[in-house]
């Protein structure tokens, strides 16, 4: 009988050990985090996009997009911790600029969280010619991240 009194309080403590997030990720850990979130906000963009392109949006699409890129949004804020910048060996668009004018940094990022949150509330509402402005409103908030803060590649 005593195992039984035992076993939600085991149950707990495996699901909080599976679940529990590492304390001090390895730099190139939060690297490919940051690189795979960003990859992700960039697929839904492009949906986004297309879907107001499209001569028939599918609003539901645009809806589930601009929610994802609203969560990433809220998670990027973690995403760029101390030593995780530019250093030899080590392979990554931010620029050093991240962690020297944190405060600009910050700033953007804050930016770019609300554009997303204005963002997906917009979806919500189904007007397409609104989310078109929205949406033209979330990709300048993108940029200017880039163009501060990351090294763009030349093609």
């Amino acid at each position: 009988m005593k195992s039984d009194a035992r076993r939600p309080t085991a149950l707990f403590t495996l699901l909080a050990a599976l679940c529990a997030t590492p304390l001090a990720a390895a730099p190139g850990d939060i690297i490919a985090t940051r690189i795979a979130g960003f990859r992700e906000v960039g697929a839904a963009f492009k949906n986004i996009n297309d879907e107001l392109k499209s001569t028939t949006p599918q609003t539901y699409v645009i809806q589930i997009s601009a929610r994802q890129i609203r969560d990433y949004a809220r998670q990027q804020q973690g995403w760029f911790p101390a030593g995780s910048g530019p250093r030899p060996g080590v392979k990554t668009a931010a620029k050093a600029e991240i962690w020297s004018q944190a405060a600009a940094f910050k700033a953007a990022q804050d930016g770019f969280a609300a554009q997303a949150n204005t963002f997906a509330t917009m979806a919500q509402s189904g007007d397409i010619a609104r989310m078109r402005l929205a949406a033209k409103a979330l990709g300048q908030s993108c940029g200017t991240c880039h163009r501060s803060f990351r090294v763009e590649e030349r093609r």
